[in-house]
């Protein structure tokens, strides 16, 4: 009689007890692959927003970069024109330099020519 029960077991286990317990663990399955899917997708937000955080800084340093390469070299033409504009004043400085002993030299003689008219008449006023 145990023997007859053990098909009928069987046949009740695979046809009854077996889709109940795959449903019940299917749900489970189901319900923890879910929440481990809507965790993955909180994931993948975050790193899809620091991934454009990144895109958005990755085009501000590419951006700040030019923009520092322009100011160095307007610097540098900045730069330029005022060694230019040195060597043109240290030429004008040594033109006023050279126009101001000019004047003194000039100056001299006046005053040179002016002591010989002197001496002429203290000369003239000797010999007589």
């Amino acid at each position: 009689m145990a023997e007859d029960l053990l098909p009928i077991l069987t046949r009740f286990h695979r046809e009854i007890i077996l889709p109940d317990i795959k449903r019940v663990v299917g749900e489970a399955v189901d319900s923890l692959e879910g929440r481990v899917n809507s965790r993955f997708d909180d994931i993948n937000r975050h790193f899809d927003a620091i991934y454009q955080r990144f895109d958005r800084l990755e085009t501000e340093y590419h951006m700040l970069v030019a923009g520092l390469k322009r100011v160095e070299e307007r610097l540098d033409r900045v730069e330029q024109r005022l060694d230019k504009v040195e060597g043109r004043l240290e030429g004008v400085e040594q033109r006023l330099a050279k126009q101001d002993l000019q004047a003194e030299l000039a100056a001299l003689k006046v005053r040179v020519d002016g002591l010989q008219g002197q001496i002429r008449i203290l000369e003239e006023r000797l010999s007589t």
